[in-house]
Order: structure tokens, then sequence, then C-alpha cells
């Protein structure tokens, strides 16, 4: 039981022996002395409940929906963290490595191979039924989980217990091995967290009768002199892997002008705004 579970126990408990039990127990009513007794115990019941919704009184909406609106149901989740390189009033963008468009560094975590039992154990955990999860995706943390179970899954993912808490592996996959940058100029670097953004439980725009949520935490890439002169370098070479863009385009989801469009993913535009938007 929680420390706020324990101190509203003992504030209802109270309360309760002010109002109806009073100064003498035994100068009260039968009736006066069992609503008392039947008072006191429903109250852990009932802190239970109002502490359960005053601690996601930020996620009310998730909480109803993932609790009642659609409880008999299963959400598919994705958690990934993603970079915003900016070096000169433009974003670095990365092509996809499946399909035909742009977007920003980084990807999905993985969630470690001998936790795999913990996430089913805990959160009845299952495989994503709409995309791969072996070879190179194996143990991604993407997959399904029971509505009931969405939040304790999501405040499980934020303690960073069990799963993966590096951010390096999609830099150096799709930045380093494609030979875009070097090791020797990129054998690390520094980055600072800008923010997480969730979006809501919605319908997936790709699969039919699939509800969603899609978790990004954002870095902000702070490169060494050495290393803003090698992205520059980058913004006037052609290179397939990459394409650099305008804040304003990206926020018009990859239109240039009424004749010119590139293809990016619609998270470009929300590691941006730091915010879901369509």
């Amino acid at each position: 039981m929680k420390k706020s579970e324990r101190n509203l126990i003992i504030a209802l408990l109270l309360i309760i022996y002010l109002l109806i039990v009073g100064d003498d127990f035994k100068d009260n009513t039968i009736i006066q002395n069992t609503i008392a007794i039947a008072c006191s115990i429903i109250a852990p019941i009932i802190v239970f409940f109002v502490d359960s919704f005053l601690s996601n009184l930020i996620r009310v909406k998730l909480w109803f929906i993932s609790k009642l609106r659609y409880r008999n149901k299963k959400i598919r989740v994705s958690m990934s963290y993603i970079y915003r390189i900016h070096i000169n009033d433009k974003y670095l963008l990365v092509k996809n490595s499946k399909s035909d468009y742009y977007q920003p560094v980084g990807g999905v975590y993985k969630i470690l191979a001998e936790d795999i039992g913990y996430l089913k154990d805990n959160f009845d955990w299952g495989r994503d039924p709409y995309m791969k999860t072996n070879g190179e995706k194996r143990n991604d943390l993407r997959g399904t989980v029971p509505m009931p179970k969405l939040l304790s899954f999501l405040d499980w993912f934020k303690s960073q217990k069990n799963r993966e808490i590096s951010h390096w592996r999609e830099f150096f996959e799709e930045l380093i091995k494609t030979e875009v940058l070097n090791i020797e100029v990129f054998p690390h670097f520094e980055y600072r967290y800008a923010g997480t953004v969730l979006t809501p439980i919605k319908k997936s725009k790709k699969w039919k009768d699939c509800l969603e949520i899609l978790s990004y935490d954002v870095f902000d890439l702070i490169p060494t002199k050495e290393q803003e002169s090698k992205l520059m370098k980058t913004q006037s070479e052609e290179i397939n892997e990459i394409t650099w863009l305008d804040e304003s385009i990206i926020l018009d989801n990859g239109v240039i002008n009424k004749d010119e469009e590139v293809k990016i993913g619609q998270h470009s535009k929300w590691t941006i705004e730091m915010k879901h938007s369509k």
C-alpha cells in the first residue's frame, strides 16, 4: 500500500469517528456503531479508488478509456526514442528502412531478452500482430497489452527498469553503420532530454480495428565543434539516406510548395511541436 493511500485511510477513519462515533462509543446506538464499523471496513476500498483516480488526474481521459470504455480490448503500444538534430536552421531526417519516407533519427526501445517473461507475467504482453518482431526487430518494445493494464505498463516503462535505456544503438545503425557519419568523429556525443510525446489512445491509420498508443522520448543532440562541422558538410552532399528540412516544411508535413513535397513520418512534426497533432 502506498503512503498516500495509508494517509487517506487514516484521515477518512478519523472523519468517520468524529462524525458518526463521536466522543463516546458506548453512548451511541447500535445502528450508529454498525454504520461506523461498516464505513471503517469499506474505507480502504474507497480510498484505493480515490487515490488511484487522483494519482492519474493528468491522465483522466486515458484512465477512463483504458479502465472503462475499452476495458475488454487490447491496445497496441510502441515505445520509441528519437533525436532532434538541428543545424543551420534545418533538421536532419533519415530514410525509413522499410518505406519511402523520412523521419527523425531513432527507433523503438528494446526489452532485454531475459525480461520478456516479466512483461508477460505482469502485463499479459503479446507480440505485435501488425509488424514483425524478429530479426533486427527482435525484442522491440512494441506489442499489445490488455487495456486495463495500460497505465501500469506506462508507469513501468517510465521507471526504466528491465528495459533498454541507452540511446546509442539507433544513432549508430542509422548514421554510423550507413557511413553517413564516421565513428572517429562520433565515438560518443552529448544530448539533452527535451520531453516525451505520448499520443492519445487512437485508431491506427494503417491497420483496421487497431487501437494504439505511441510514445516518443525526444532528445536534442549537442554536437562538438568537430561534430557540428561534419553535420554541416552533409547538408551540401547528395546522400540518399538523409535529408535536411526547414522547420516550416516539417510542420507542414513535408509540403515544400504546391508542386513539391517530401514524404515524412507524421511524428517528425510531433517532435518539433512536442505534442500529438494531425
